[in-house]
């Protein structure tokens, strides 16, 4: 284990635990000393990417996070593979590798592939298997939990969306932020410009996310709180889309679009991922997001757990 993402996960997996912001600041300085050039934003799109990639789970409005335990769950229709995801401490590394020794299951490693000012992530544990009862029996030998698949349970279980709790509006005078869909982005306004999605400071200097939205303030997140001003939009463009495989029989398989500036929440962005057990690809010049073998189902799920419409994709 050599490469900086695999670096990174032994670290937090060891860790276990603890405050968001000693956790940006240790990876930073671990991938500062691995990779050059290093964007800003990078940290933040690496935890989001260890989200998605069941390693860990971070709650966003206490700012704490854990290491994921490790789980073995097979991937939709992918011809006889599974992903094997979670933590990685040096135990288990060392009973993984003994697994491979044994050639009880072939396992490969796989990288997902990012920008060179990305931090780079681990690569997937792939394993290829013949039948699913030995799939199972090699979970147990490893002391994993098996989980027949997680994408096609966790799209069954994905949330409609609503609104969080009940807030008080933000301090008269103090900086505040407002979403701009068109711009993507948060920008600057002296007061609330009507129902939208705004972001503010604390006085416990905590950044938080608040929804406008009939005269009262609601708690949210980034992500669930984009949609929600999205979903209230009549007539807006679409901004997930999914394109079926042109093989035959797998008409119903194929890869979801999700354009930039509406990020999926943390569930809907595991349960994408986990279909081919890498992070999603990415499309800078369609400036968009892209996840393979994903069942038409699933897209559908997640599509109609935001509020969307799902559209047709023209950009590959």
């Amino acid at each position: 284990m050599t490469d900086t993402g695999s670096l990174l996960l032994r670290w937090l997996s060891e860790q276990g635990a603890g405050p968001l912001s000693d956790l940006k600041q240790g990876m930073w300085w671990l991938a500062a000393n691995h990779c050059q050039d290093i964007e800003p934003g990078a940290p933040g799109r690496w935890l989001r990417d260890a989200v998605s990639l069941a390693y860990m789970d971070i709650d966003w409005r206490n700012r704490r996070w854990c290491a994921a335990p490790p789980v073995l769950t097979r991937l939709p229709q992918a011809r006889g593979l599974a992903v094997l995801t979670g933590s990685r401490t040096a135990a288990f590394e060392a009973r993984v590798a003994q697994a491979r020794q044994d050639g009880l299951l072939e396992l490969f490693r796989v990288p997902s592939t990012r920008p060179p000012r990305d931090i780079p992530l681990p690569p997937s544990l792939i394993v290829q298997f013949d039948d699913e009862a030995g799939l199972v029996s090699w979970a147990a030998e490893l002391g994993v939990p098996y989980t027949p698949c997680f994408a096609l349970q966790g799209a069954a279980l994905l949330p409609p969306l609503s609104l969080g709790e009940p807030t008080s509006a933000p301090e008269f005078g103090k900086p505040l932020e407002q979403y701009s869909l068109e711009h993507r982005e948060y920008r600057p306004v002296p007061r609330p410009q009507g129902e939208g999605l705004y972001r503010l400071k604390r006085r416990d200097s905590k950044r938080v996310c608040q929804i406008l939205r009939d005269d009262q303030w609601y708690e949210t997140g980034h992500e669930q709180g984009v949609y929600l001003v999205l979903e209230s939009r009549s007539g807006a463009a679409d901004v997930l889309r999914w394109l079926p495989e042109k093989d035959c029989g797998r008409e119903r398989f194929g890869t979801l679009f999700v354009d930039w500036g509406y990020p999926l929440p943390d569930l809907h962005r595991r349960v994408a991922a986990m279909c081919c057990g890498l992070a999603p690809r990415i499309n800078a010049q369609a400036e968009n997001l892209a996840y393979d073998n994903v069942p038409y189902a699933v897209a559908i799920k997640i599509a109609q757990s935001l509020g969307q419409h799902l559209g047709e994709n023209n950009d590959e």
